[in-house]
């Protein structure tokens, strides 16, 4: 599964700092794809708004590289009586591809119970 963003850089020799700012302008197009399915952790959590970083991205070959970033959920339930926040930091490789970033994706989403048989 991916996830493309359309830009402007260009794919032959594009820089961590250009790449860098480019992301941070777009997250809030990108955080809820990155951050996954949170259904993981429970029913009620959420990707908390404003709390995506970007703490590094690296060179991995001339137009692939690695994003390391974090990102924090919040569990809220009365019922259970649950009111917390966790942080969690995960990676996405990317190319740069003429008009756009494509982020290769990892599906994230809670198994069924077929899926346990």
């Amino acid at each position: 599964m991916s996830l493309q963003l359309e830009s402007n850089i260009n794919p032959d020799n594009p820089s961590v700092p250009e790449l860098t700012a480019f992301i941070q302008r777009n997250i809030p197009k990108i955080a809820q794809p990155l951050a996954g399915d949170l259904q993981w952790y429970s029913p009620h959590a959420q990707l908390v708004p404003e709390s995506f970083k970007i703490k590094s991205v690296e060179k991995l070959a001339s137009n692939r590289f690695k994003m390391l970033y974090q990102f924090d959920g919040h569990i809220f339930s009365p019922c259970l009586d649950l009111n917390e926040v966790f942080t969690r930091e995960e990676q996405v490789l990317f190319q740069v591809l003429p008009g756009r970033l494509e982020f290769e994706l990892i599906e994230s989403q809670q198994p069924s119970p077929a899926d346990e048989l």
